[in-house]
């Protein structure tokens, strides 16, 4: 007894040591790639002046901006013309889904694509609009309604500005604006049960409701008549019918339509207000698109591609296309990007050229120039127009092509070039001051720039706008670039950092592996006489202070700190020792080849596994190739095996083979709730099969009961919707309570049960009955959550995992195989149906793209965290049933006196080779797309090293009686054949 208490000590707290390591390394993502674009103290430029005082030159072109923001808006829906979704008969008459938008583009106004960045969410897309900044990916989780807006942004420019429309959005820039004042709807109100296009509706009322205020209010009307004023209607029944009926329905083209009209109302109403004064301009563009399965989040195209239409006061008309094919000899469209977001919107261009051929022939446009611009180029356009100061910490390049030309589009332009220099240079003096040695500065900023500053003043005052304005592009590059530079400043540092701290703790687990009566997480506090240990930290960390680092970097750095200082201490025990040297070079050559071999299988599988992130189906590959690993394996060993083990072994290969075909399967899957229901039937059936094996079946009327009341909710929920009515109130709760009610119960039958064990046999039958049981549990839960096919990949999976669990168990039966190669397949096939419990139905766009429109069987009005919640849960399902089914393998595995914690190392070093791997495979140029997913891959094997240790601590609970009856029939299984071999000696 006495030797394996510390083995399973080290074993648990190595568990949770894993846990918090990897939970603050998958925060590194956001310091390396991410860190707060916001720098304080900048000062503003005034370009600007009065229009009754105002030079020739220096006056804004417009008063007033109204700005439209069609939410969750795709631009080929918005664009393309050979549809017939008007929802009225003026507009039916035409193929043109926008008429009077599409009338604004070929007769008085400027059109584009306007390219958003990752993610592709509300909130950033709104900061890019308004601040001309890209916030970083980690403000997404910090919330809608509780943080105040702790940036610069147009709104905070203007002199009035009037806002209207989510609860999500319209208070984020209106809190703390004296001069803003806005008006929204409630949360109940965004309610996907209901007509969507009802709060567009409500935003043309409000916004009428105003000016018709005003024309009693003389208090209003000066104020609405005052120069530099913002309107901002936003549109949010797109984006709620997209996700609620996906963007290729009749519902999301319709609502498209009737925000074109409510968009005509806006303008004849502004228009004559104030009298047809030529001295408004308009505003039309998206926040982000939305995918084919009705969301958005990642860099797919139809996330990233938005409508930018721009009329009105100061704005250049349409320009007819000079030539009728591109430089290239190719028909296209004719692409004006003068300014030094053409390298950014080309690298988007080239990764949709799919997107871009389609539009050529659907959009019918490529007869008038097209105006491309960046999404945060949208910010400094608004602030041209108005003669506003730019938003002090605005990366936008203003897209001048849409100006008239003249001496004031010269000096907008010439502005941003300054605006963007104090920018950089409050950067580089922010950075000098931390940085406590060895400061590098960008050195075409330093060398360049103030020469550049000099000429652009003299060209302007000259006269000679168009040099000014190319100019001004060449400051604006070196100043981006500086930014750029600064903002990835520490990145060697970190990385470097970061991979140390990988790479010790993979030398911690191989000692813990190797020899577990060597570790306890206090084994890794250095003694106060390790001198060495304490020198390095107290350097260390005091650099840290004094460079004012942020918190996190003391946590990257403490990791490695412990763990190679705890490998240090060890090495003995990594070296070879005398005793091993001393073996003949024939056998050690022998040993070396066969461990050498083992090694380069296992990392030929985990590059399989690398490329499958991208490729979902490498893993349909992978498991055609497991379907035939037992039969190789036979081969190999000349095993000889009876007609049961060739049974499970068949139906073994026949599971890995139906669970390969779904990695083939699109992602983007539309709503068949015909399938689902037959998924969960399918699933009764297989499981009865399974259970009818061991005699069981009787058994499975109660815990199959929950999933078969599961499709008739369902069914009943799906009814409500579809007639657009909302489900009563006791059905959401009865969906409710059908998925957490079996999950409870089983907790509690597991914490309380009493039955003992009489055999091992029969500890493998409860096992396996209580396996169909977690499955049963959790399935109604994933029942309510699927849409389509995932149902069947669910079934699928549980095939697998049944004939996994019966393989592993007449192997051993006929073997008693133990070393360290099965101790190792066990894992791998482990990590291998983790990964295909996530790739099977997604792949890494769906950690920030979500089908929300399962969650509306438990929710219908919109509330981000509770869906995101709901949809994380049912992502985590599959996970949860391999770990117990991991769990119930453990526990059938006693006799090998291995403890689970072993496994556990194999998978988390397994899955460090992969964190490290996707560490460097991190991009951030080309297409959003592309950097997304990278980053996405990075994310995502982290955050299944946290969860999956996590997951297998609560798997514990689902089987706590019956891992500790398995306990005891273990050790009597192991002293009983002690005993035997004992015997048999003596008798030999």
């Amino acid at each position: 007894m006495a030797p394996s208490s510390p083995r399973l000590s080290s074993g648990a707290g190595i568990l949770v040591l894993g846990v918090v390591f990897h939970a603050i390394y998958v925060l590194s993502i956001f310091d390396i790639y991410f860190t707060s674009p916001i720098v304080h103290h900048i000062e503003s430029v005034a370009y600007a002046e009065a229009r009754t005082s105002g030079a020739a030159g220096s006056v804004a072109p417009a008063d007033r901006v109204v700005i439209f923001v069609a939410d969750g808006c795709r631009a080929d829906k918005f664009f393309e013309v050979n549809v017939s979704n008007a929802v009225t008969a003026a507009a039916s008459t035409t193929t043109r889904r926008v008429a009077f938008l599409r009338d604004i583009i070929e007769t008085k106004g400027s059109y584009g694509v306007s390219h958003t960045r990752v993610p592709t969410e509300s909130r950033p897309g709104h900061v890019a609009l308004f601040a001309g900044m890209y916030e970083d990916v980690s403000a997404v989780t910090k919330g809608w309604q509780d943080n105040p807006v702790d940036f610069d942004s147009i709104f905070n420019q203007s002199r009035h500005a009037w806002l209207f429309g989510s609860p999500d959005i319209v208070p984020m820039f209106a809190r703390r604006v004296p001069q803003a004042h806005e008006a929204h709807y409630s949360h109940e109100e965004e309610d996907f049960a209901k007509q969507a296009s009802e709060l567009d509706v409500w935003v043309w009322d409000k916004f009428q409701a105003l000016l018709t205020r005003a024309e009693t209010n003389r208090t209003l009307d000066a104020q609405l008549r005052a120069p530099q004023v913002i309107f901002f209607c936003h549109f949010l029944g797109i984006d709620t019918n997209g996700h609620a009926h996906r963007p290729n329905s009749d519902d999301y083209l319709n609502n498209i339509a009737l925000v074109d009209e409510l968009v005509e109302k806006v303008y004849r109403r502004v228009e004559d207000f104030y009298d047809y004064d030529g001295k408004t301009t308009y505003v039309f563009t998206a926040d982000h698109g939305m995918s084919n399965k009705g969301a958005h989040g990642d860099g797919d195209p139809a996330n990233t591609r938005t409508p930018l239409v721009v009329w009105g006061a100061g704005v250049e008309g349409p320009t007819q296309k000079k030539k009728a094919t591109t430089a290239d000899g190719k028909k296209g469209f004719q692409i004006d990007l003068p300014t030094q977001s053409k390298a950014q919107v080309e690298a988007q261009l080239v990764a949709q050229e799919q997107q871009e051929a389609a539009a050529l022939t659907e959009w019918e446009l490529a007869k008038l120039v097209r105006k491309d611009v960046m999404q945060a180029d949208v910010a400094p356009l608004i602030s041209s127009l108005l003669g506003l100061p730019y938003p002090r910490n605005s990366v936008g390049v203003l897209p001048f092509t849409y100006l008239a030309r003249g001496a004031y589009r010269a000096k907008a332009v010439v502005s941003n070039a300054r605006q963007l220099y104090l920018h950089a240079l409050r950067k580089e003096q922010e950075k000098e001051t931390r940085t406590l040695f060895f400061f590098q500065p960008y050195k075409p900023f330093r060398i360049k720039l103030k020469p550049m500053l000099s000429e652009l003043s003299q060209l302007w005052q000259a006269g000679q706008f168009d040099a000014a304005e190319q100019l001004s592009q060449e400051v604006i590059e070196i100043c981006l670039a500086t930014l750029e530079y600064f903002q990835r400043y520490d990145w060697f540092f970190l990385l470097g950092i970061i991979v140390l701290g990988y790479l010790g703790w993979m030398l911690v687990i191989t000692i813990v592996f190797l020899y577990p009566g060597r570790f306890s997480v206090r084994s890794l506090v250095p003694s106060g006489h390790d001198v060495k240990f304490w020198f390095v930290s107290v350097v260390v960390f005091a650099y840290l202070v004094l460079e004012a680092s942020p918190i996190t970097y003391f946590l990257y750095v403490g990791f490695p700190l412990a763990f190679w200082n705890f490998s240090w201490n060890q090495s003995a025990l990594l070296l070879p020792d005398g005793a091993t040297q001393q073996v003949d070079a024939a056998t050690r050559e022998r040993n070396n080849r066969s461990k050498w071999l083992e090694v380069v299988v296992i990392v030929c599988c985990l590059e399989l596994v690398v490329l499958g992130y991208e490729r979902r189906f490498i893993f349909g590959l992978v498991f055609t190739l497991l379907a035939a690993w037992p039969f190789l394996e036979a081969m190999v060993a000349n095993d000889d095996s009876e007609a049961s083990l060739s049974t499970v072994r068949t139906l073994w290969a026949l599971s890995c083979v139906a669970i390969s075909f779904f990695p083939y399967f699109p992602t983007e899957y539309g709503e068949h709730t015909l399938l689902v229901l037959l998924g969960g039937a399918v699933l009764i059936g297989m499981l009865w099969l399974v259970q009818s094996n061991n005699g069981d079946a009787k058994n499975l009327a109660v815990p199959a009961a929950p999933v078969l009341l599961s499709l008739v909710t369902l069914q009943w929920t799906m009814s409500h919707l579809q007639q657009k009515t909302k489900p009563p109130v006791l059905l959401t709760v009865l969906n409710w309570l059908l998925s957490l009610v079996p999950i409870v119960v089983l907790l509690v039958k597991a914490v309380n049960a009493k039955a003992a064990i009489q055999s091992h046999d029969d500890c493998g039958n409860r096992m396996i009955f209580r396996l169909t049981e977690v499955m049963l549990a959790f399935a109604p839960s994933y029942v309510l959550l699927s849409i389509s096919y995932e149902v069947f990949f669910y079934v699928a999976l549980c095939a697998v995992l049944h004939t996994w669990v019966r393989m592993e168990k007449a192997q051993s039966t006929a073997s008693g195989s133990s070393s360290l190669w099965h101790e190792v397949r066990l894992a791998f096939v482990f990590l291998l149906l983790i990964k295909i419990a996530f790739f099977g139905t997604g792949n890494v766009a769906s950690m920030s793209s979500f089908e929300i429109s399962s969650t509306y069987r438990f929710v219908t009005v919109f509330s981000p965290f509770l869906m995101g919640t709901l949809l994380v849960i049912k992502i985590l399902i599959p996970f949860m049933v391999v770990t117990c089914t991991f769990h119930v393998l453990l526990a059938l595995d006693r006799g090998t006196n291995h403890p689970p914690s072993r496994y556990f190392l194999l998978v988390v070093g397994m899955s460090d080779y992969l964190a490290m791997h996707f560490l460097f495979l991190v991009k951030n140029e080309g297409s959003w797309k592309e950097i997304g997913n990278s980053i996405s891959m990075y994310g995502i094997v982290n955050a299944q090293i946290v969860f999956i240790p996590l997951l297998f601590m609560l798997a514990k609970y689902f089987l706590r009686d019956l891992v500790h009856q398995a306990d005891a029939t273990g050790k009597k299984t192991a002293q009983t054949s002690t005993n035997e071999m004992i015997a048999l000696k003596t008798f030999r």
